[in-house]
């Protein structure tokens, strides 16, 4: 007896849709709910959000700082304007000139500012929403040269024009 160990046996047919997922009815839904929701749904651009407070910055209370506000000309925009105090007066605007006499100046205004009030415990620096970070720097620089200036902490308040 011969034995015939080479039997093969029959392979299992294999279905062709086994396995294997025909998703294109899905992705017509999907298409089709998203052109229904954005045809129902309502854009309204002039709705008022409400905006999330900044977790990095603290109120800083005006009257208790020495303020200087620095503007972009509207005519040159490569101008700035450096005003002492809370107000924006052609009496209160540091002349133009270099960058040391102007740091000179703003050294001399934050000096005599705290040395006549001794309760103002900050710097505050408001710049309009156009003026360059180096102009800013600058500003910092001329407080930095008020002997009082350099103990006090510096709050810089950036204000984009609407």
């Amino acid at each position: 007896m011969t034995s015939d160990t080479n039997i093969e046996l029959p392979k299992r047919k294999r279905n062709k849709d086994d396995g294997e997922l025909d998703i294109t009815p899905m992705i017509d839904v999907t298409f089709l709910l998203l052109a229904f929701f954005v045809v129902v749904s309502k854009m309204d651009p002039q709705a008022a959000v409400e905006l999330p407070k900044a977790s990095y910055g603290e109120s800083v209370p005006d009257k208790n700082c020495v303020t200087l506000i620095v503007v972009v000309d509207k005519d040159d925009e490569t101008k700035i304007s450096i005003f002492k105090g809370r107000s924006m007066s052609d009496d209160s605007r540091i002349p133009d000139g270099d960058e040391e006499t102007q740091e000179e100046e703003i050294g001399n205004f934050v000096e005599n500012e705290l040395a006549a009030h001794p309760t103002k415990q900050a710097i505050l620096i408001k710049a309009a929403g156009r003026v360059k970070t180096g102009m800013v720097e600058m500003v910092k620089r001329g407080v930095g040269q008020s002997e009082l200036g350099k103990s006090r902490k510096i709050y810089v308040g950036i204000e984009e024009e609407q």
